[in-house]
């Protein structure tokens, strides 16, 4: 009995360590908290660019390039979105940082919960 006991805790190991590993890659490989998007919100071409020049000025440039796409002026969209490109990057990067040292932790907390139950 004591035998066959031993031989499903190895199993259980592995089912549980499977468990843990699959959650850290879903937690890994998860889309990163973005920061909520909503397309401009102006009735009129005229009203959308004039949004757009605010919302371009204060450092918002994807909401700014949504709205000079909404206004029709294609290249001054262009500009705004590849403007957005490096801060969205550089969050991006921090949001996958905060997700790996979030897994580590789990696998960390998987480890000693394996080792304590050894005892």
């Amino acid at each position: 009995m004591r035998a066959a006991r031993q031989r499903r805790r190895p199993q259980h190991r592995r089912w549980v360590l499977g468990w843990a590993f699959l959650a850290a890659a879903r937690l890994a490989l998860a889309d990163p908290a973005a920061e909520e998007s909503r397309p401009c919100d102006a009735a009129h071409p005229q009203e959308a660019k004039a949004v757009a020049d605010v919302l371009y000025e204060k450092g918002e440039y994807q909401r700014a390039g949504e709205c000079y796409q909404a206004a029709g002026d294609a290249s001054a969209a262009q500009l705004a979105f590849l403007k957005a490109v490096g801060p969205n990057s550089e969050a991006n990067a921090r949001a996958l940082n905060d997700q790996q040292q979030a897994a580590k932790a789990l696998l960390a907390k998987l480890h000693s919960a394996l080792r304590s139950g050894d005892r």
